[in-house]
């Protein structure tokens, strides 16, 4: 082998090392967690946006990550975000802060940061979230950040299984 294909060939190597060593660091989240804690405490969301669930439901492949939970507004969702980092968009329902109720259109996106899965969230009811899911001694930890017309919040959300 000459040189320039060892080198080559060392370098192929590297990358594919590098993205599977990379993919092992990830957690599965998958199961079913139960809240524990927020803080702050009595997190209570945004106006009915981003409040903590009392059950969450994930479930994780390779290619997709799915999470049924009521955080996205008064009636529980099933939320399907692709973990190559591209959009998914649908319509489903929104309800106001007085209880009216439409379909608008959701956008989800994700992203790993490390062991770290990063979800946006956003509707056409102008909500935006982003959560940043840890695994951690068996807890999972959710950063939760909201917007929205109306307050913003940050909180941390503790669950187990």
């Amino acid at each position: 082998m000459t040189p320039r294909r060892m080198t080559l060939f060392a370098v192929a190597l590297t990358v594919v090392l590098s993205a599977v060593l990379s993919a092992q660091g990830r957690p599965n989240l998958s199961g079913t967690w139960k809240f524990v804690a927020s803080n702050p405490a009595n997190y209570p969301g945004s106006n009915g946006w981003g409040v903590p669930s009392p059950t969450v439901v994930i479930t994780q492949s390779p290619t997709e990550f799915t999470i049924e939970s009521g955080q996205f507004g008064a009636t529980p969702m099933k939320v399907l975000y692709k973990l190559d980092g591209s959009d998914t968009i649908w319509e489903g329902p929104s309800s106001s802060q007085s209880g009216s109720t439409a379909i608008v259109k959701w956008r989800t996106k994700a992203s790993w940061d490390g062991n770290r899965l990063v979800l946006y969230t956003w509707n056409t009811a102008l909500n935006q979230m982003r959560d940043i899911l840890s695994l951690s001694d068996g807890r999972l930890t959710i950063v939760r950040a909201t917007e929205q017309p109306g307050p913003s919040t940050n909180a941390s959300l503790t669950y187990t299984r």
